[in-house]
């Protein structure tokens, strides 16, 4: 990890920070961020995403702690926010809560509906840019959607068997959904 005030790379799976540590917040330049609320003696549990563009850690500008532990999902970029330090003007402020309540909505429907199409939600969610790493674990993919590994990974085969993600062998960057019948 960087020093603080500075752009930071973390590689997909490291974590990023813990709850109830001091930090500052950060804006997703590239990649994607798991979220999750822990606790003592409490399993963590998946809370929110964040990709390109969001805002992490944003609870720290009012409680100079974080509220939740952040994990990359995939190879991340994170920038200081707001830029140039100080205090974010009202209507940076405005966008910044208005994308996070955007963004829950988008959550939210990943974890309703039928199996394939929360899996084909979240995949489109992650940015289907050819650049962007590849898919996160079947496991967070799970966690994400709430449904087990087993099926999530069925979701995946019956993707590529349709053509609708390329081959296994062929992932050099995040797969995206064709839009084949």
């Amino acid at each position: 990890m960087n020093k603080a005030g500075q752009t930071q790379t973390h590689p997909a799976g490291s974590r990023i920070y813990s709850a109830g540590k001091p930090g500052q917040a950060w804006r997703v330049v590239s990649g994607a961020v798991r979220l999750d609320r822990s606790g003592p003696g409490v399993e963590p549990m998946f809370a929110n995403l964040a990709v390109e563009g969001d805002i992490i850690g944003a609870e720290t500008l009012l409680f100079q702690r974080y509220t939740f532990d952040a994990t990359a999902l995939a190879d991340c970029v994170l920038s200081p926010w707001p830029e140039g330090g100080g205090a974010p003007a009202g209507e940076s402020l405005l966008a910044v809560l208005t994308a996070s309540e955007t963004r829950a909505a988008d959550v939210v429907a990943l974890r309703c509906g039928q199996a394939l199409e929360r899996v084909k939600r979240l995949i489109a969610l992650l940015g289907p840019r050819p650049d962007a790493p590849a898919l996160p674990s079947r496991r967070d993919m799970a966690d994400i959607t709430a449904l087990t590994t087993e099926t999530v990974s069925r979701c995946i085969s019956a993707l590529r068997r349709t053509g609708m993600l390329p081959p296994d062998g062929q992932r050099r960057g995040r797969p995206q959904l064709s839009h084949q019948p």
